[in-house]
């Protein structure tokens, strides 16, 4: 790829601003909690105090004691969370002026951001039809430069897309219970990726962010175009306007069968569009998942 235009200082200038209650508006331990609780340690129960979070009582064991009870948690450690980025030739389209591959790196970046903020190691490996780039986790202002710098690199972009190869890869090279938040607009996926996937799923926490340009969704009315294939570039004449409608209900069953795998494995994933700021919506993922976990 010839030229990435990302821009990390405002992202950063935004995020700093807000870094004293953290991107998601909430302290070190509530941003920890929509993660299932794998970064603290069950110690016990207490008795229910007023100035407690009602959320936080715990029914069945309240109704066994016959009085009102919280769990408590000891921090066990800091979290390891990796970013799985998809860097193929299919990230590289825009009917907008931010391309899709632009507007995941900087989400990741501003993630990756708020969670060194909070402490933990973060690591990223990017990849096409092979592993481009795999920063291991860890902590520190050194490790958010390292992350940005190989996010900027445009020669890091491109190529067909192998999600398989990249599961296996990351479930042999990551610790178990890492937080795997894989990012892509999941176009291409092949027909062998869901066995490996379940398996990672069994040995770490997934999170799936699709980013996806609004024609990748909808098709425009605009008659007959020529489209050309990310992989094999292969070139086809369409009619958008007699495909509009099969196109859309096409997509949508593909989406809907995504989120039905990621929820069977007991995982999320979040749709995000290159036409709106990503912040709002990861915040309302965030606390809609962080009161599920409670």
């Amino acid at each position: 790829m010839k030229e990435l235009k990302v821009n990390f200082r405002p992202l950063i200038k935004r995020l700093e601003a807000t870094s004293k209650k953290g991107l998601f508006g909430e302290t070190q331990g509530e941003y920890k909690s929509v993660f299932k609780g794998k970064g603290f340690e069950f110690t016990g129960f207490r008795q229910y105090l007023t100035s407690d979070d009602a959320h936080s009582i715990d029914w069945k064991a309240s109704i066994r004691a016959g009085e009102l009870l919280i769990r408590e948690y000891s921090e066990e450690r800091d979290l390891q969370i990796s970013f799985l980025l998809d860097v193929s030739s299919s990230m590289s389209f825009a009917s907008l002026p931010k391309l899709k591959n632009e507007y995941a790196a900087e989400l990741v970046a501003a993630l990756a951001f708020a969670m060194l903020q909070a402490g933990d190691q973060v690591g990223l490996i990017m990849f096409s039809d092979k592993i481009v780039r795999n920063i291991p986790p860890n902590s520190g202002a050194k490790q958010f430069y390292t992350i940005t710098k190989a996010l900027a690199d445009p020669k890091l972009y491109d190529g067909k897309v192998d999600f398989t190869k990249v599961l296996r890869y990351a479930a042999t090279s990551l610790k178990q219970n890492t937080i795997i938040i894989l990012v892509s607009d999941f176009i291409g996926l092949g027909e062998t990726w869901e066995s490996p996937f379940k398996a990672v799923a069994q040995r770490s926490e997934l999170i799936g962010l699709m980013v996806r340009d609004p024609y990748d969704i909808v098709l425009p009315d605009v008659g007959q175009v020529v489209v050309s294939d990310p992989f094999s570039e292969r070139e086809l004449v369409l009619n958008t306007t007699a495909l509009r409608f099969a196109y859309a209900l096409e997509t949508k069953r593909q989406i809907d069968h995504l989120k039905t795998l990621f929820s069977g494995v007991n995982s999320d994933m979040i749709v995000v569009t290159t036409n709106q700021p990503f912040v709002k919506m990861l915040v309302d993922f965030f606390v809609t998942r962080k009161k599920r976990w409670r």
